[in-house]
């Protein structure tokens, strides 16, 4: 494989070095039917910066950007990037229907970033009307056309100033701005291609929305280093998932990323026959982060994939955020996804992962997320603040280039966050040989009768009873009834929703040990997530403890059902 090719200082830098390096590199879009090649887009992006100079945009401002997943998506953010403009994508949810709800979220990411403009596709022209009507003061801009423009005479862009406004996906608090500037970008990329072993011979094939950061920085990653990407609407994936994977085969695809919930509904989805049938045997990386890695999809995901060339080293679970500008860990390319079992109540007790037979009877299966990438430095934090021991759980902390310095316009939220120079991330994980595992939030935690419940152990247990719809199922903290702290379970179902409130009750009992638990069974896509898909289980408790809800179809009050 050729060595990598990323290089630049700036985003607009690294697209000029690319456009010299590997002109005809090229970046398709096969929902939207359309290409461009990174030579394309240097001189279409200098002319798009122009454009956006004249209609009033100035270095320095926020701009947002809603665009479909399209070339001119990215005729657009490198348009303003080179303008001397931050971007930030805004998250509307794949497929919305309701056009006003969709223009108030929107008008809430502007007004808190700051943002004078928008750059709205006619694709969201229901979105703009409303838009419009909320905020009369925002200039509503068009995707800058193509053309031509000198480069030369675009303004100066430091590496220093605001590149990318993130917006975080919110599972467990409101959306916030990552501030990242161009020089922690591109130090986050850099990160990301040496870790990863990234080549200019690679072939993305993505789906993830690009208001997520996997989308954003996942596809500069690639398409800045000279790789071939192809870039598919979310909603092509989550309708036709098999559409992607037929995709991923012609293509000779190599690099796949997106949640664990994917990977779970490719396979859902797509018969064993078909899976068969395909030549897959040019993937080498399936990143699978943005939210908890389950053993059994790891495994399940390793063994249906076999007969297509799928090697056992492909799956590569990840853990990274926003404010780390993406990747903290994974396993080195080539290294097969490692699972642990540790003692389950030993864990929740007193904090230490105490390695068991995976058949022991409080066996908890951990998945491995790898080691550190370059350029990023973890600590894993006691409640005391010293550093924990090998396999000591506490508070994950990160530092180095590419972790952004703070939140946009929010300085309290930023002095929050840091502590000693290194970002307090809220996830929960212990180091164990030098690789990182992650166990979930610090604030999702149960604490029931002295004992300490992640939420991951409930749902890996309650999702497998007969009935439940597609496994749908979120575990939180539940106080709803007034009558002291429980376990809270929701699952979806579709038929017979007391046989499935029973089967939950009564497994979750036998297997956990557990009697304190409420469960409540509702109608299927009744479970809210994160425009990211992550499942929100801050959010389903509050949900919970309004009550009032007609799809709440069973679920238990101190003791009683309803």
């Amino acid at each position: 494989m050729r060595p990598a090719l990323l290089d630049g200082e700036t985003l607009g830098e690294s697209l000029d070095h690319i456009a010299r390096a590997a002109p005809r590199s090229r970046a398709r879009f096969p929902t939207a039917g359309d290409s461009i090649t990174t030579a394309e887009l240097a001189a279409a992006s200098a002319a798009s910066a122009h454009a956006f100079l004249r209609a009033g945009v100035r270095p320095g401002d926020v701009v947002g950007v809603l665009v479909p997943t399209a070339a001119r998506f990215l005729t657009t953010v490198f348009g303003l990037w080179r303008a001397g403009a931050a971007i930030g994508v805004l998250p509307v949810q794949a497929g919305f229907t309701d056009a006003r709800a969709a223009a108030r979220r929107v008008a809430r990411f502007a007004g808190g970033a700051g943002m004078r403009h928008v750059v709205l596709d006619h694709d969201y022209v229901d979105i703009g009307r409303h838009l419009a009507a909320a905020r009369p003061d925002l200039g509503l801009l068009p995707p800058a056309p193509g053309g031509t423009g000198d480069a030369r005479a675009l303004p100066a862009v430091d590496p220093d100033a605001l590149a990318v406004v993130q917006f975080t996906s919110g599972s467990t608090r409101p959306p916030r701005g990552v501030r990242l500037p161009h020089r922690t970008v591109m130090a986050g990329l850099r990160a990301r291609v040496a870790s990863g072993a990234f080549s200019p011979d690679d072939v993305l094939v993505q789906w993830v929305p690009t208001h997520h950061d996997v989308g954003l920085l996942g596809l500069a990653a690639h398409w800045l280093n000279g790789a071939d990407v192809h870039v598919f609407a979310p909603a092509t994936f989550l309708r036709r998932p098999s559409a992607v994977l037929e995709h991923l085969a012609a293509h000779r695809g190599t690099v796949v990323t997106g949640p664990n919930f994917s990977y779970d509904h490719l396979l859902d989805s797509v018969p064993p026959a078909r899976l068969a049938a395909l030549d897959l045997s040019h993937w080498r990386l399936a990143f699978n982060g943005a939210e908890p890695v389950g053993a059994a999809t790891v495994r399940r995901f390793t063994t249906a994939l076999a007969a297509s060339g799928v090697g056992p080293s492909v799956m590569c679970p990840v853990y990274g955020m926003a404010e780390a500008t993406l990747s903290i860990s994974h396993p080195a390319p080539g290294e097969p996804a490692a699972i642990r079992a540790v003692d389950r109540d030993e864990l929740g007790r007193n904090g230490v992962a105490r390695p068991v037979e995976p058949t022991a009877p409080a066996a908890k299966p951990v998945v491995s997320l790898g080691r550190v990438v370059r350029g990023v430095d973890v600590r894993v934090v006691g409640a005391d603040g010293a550093a924990a021991g090998d396999g000591v759980l506490g508070e994950i902390r990160i530092a180095g280039p590419a972790v952004a310095p703070g939140y946009w316009l929010d300085p309290a939220a930023t002095e929050a966050a840091f502590t000693g120079g290194r970002l307090r991330t809220g996830d929960l994980g212990f180091l164990l040989d030098g690789e990182l595992y992650v166990t979930g939030r610090r604030d999702e935690l149960i604490a029931v009768h002295s004992r300490t419940w992640f939420p991951d152990d409930v749902e890996q247990v309650a999702r497998t009873a007969p009935g439940v719809h597609r496994r749908h199922c979120v575990a939180f903290r539940d106080t709803s009834a007034g009558d002291g702290e429980r376990v809270g379970v929701v699952v979806e179902a579709r038929d017979d929703p007391a046989a499935v409130h029973r089967e939950v009750s009564r497994r979750v009992a036998a297997e956990l040990d557990l009697s304190a638990v409420r469960v409540y069974v509702v109608a299927p896509r009744w479970i809210p997530r994160t425009t990211s898909g992550t499942w929100q289980r801050v959010l389903t408790a509050r949900r919970i403890a309004a009550g009032r809800d007609a799809r709440i179809l069973i679920g238990t009050r101190g003791g009683g059902s309803r």
